[in-house]
């Protein structure tokens, strides 16, 4: 699949695969017209806080991303957004982007780590076109979530 943007593109979370005989799980991201997918492998324990947030549960103590999010908060600066990139084939990172007395500093991140507190901040998610020409699946494919996790080409 190939995108020709040089913007960054929206996307959100479609869903969670967790694999437990493995201890992986691929982050499914889409487009937000739905036309094609994007499946990041993490480890699953890297994963569940995103399912936290999905699920909209709170653990009994607040997980690393809820402390980053106090953090924030509490220093009066805000989450803007999280752009997911390509530091190393097939190692993609995040990015996040706070806000603080209007100056804007970005923060490397997992990318697992970044959407758990794009989730949580409520703010947008954003993949580069690179990642999307990497690893992106049509979903028109009829076979596209068969066999998911040989399909997938980044990693967290």
């Amino acid at each position: 699949m190939q995108i020709n943007l040089g913007m960054p593109i929206e996307v959100r979370v479609k869903t969670l695969i967790f694999y437990k005989e493995k201890g992986i799980a691929i982050i499914l991201l889409e487009d937000l017209g739905g036309a094609w997918g994007l499946p990041i492998l993490a480890k699953a324990t890297e994963v569940s806080s995103i399912l936290f947030s999905l699920e909209g549960e709170n653990p009994p103590r607040p997980l690393s991303h809820d402390l980053i999010a106090n953090i924030v908060a509490g220093l009066k600066a805000r989450v803007l957004h999280v752009l997911i990139d390509i530091l190393e084939e097939p190692i993609c990172h995040g990015i996040v982007a706070v806000e603080l007395k209007e100056k804007e500093i970005d923060f490397d991140a997992r990318p697992s780590d970044a959407i758990s507190l794009a989730l949580r901040a409520h703010v947008p998610i954003y993949v580069s076109a690179a990642v999307v020409n990497k690893g992106a699946v049509p979903f028109s494919q009829q076979d596209w979530a068969e066999d998911l996790e040989g399909k997938t080409k980044l990693q967290n």
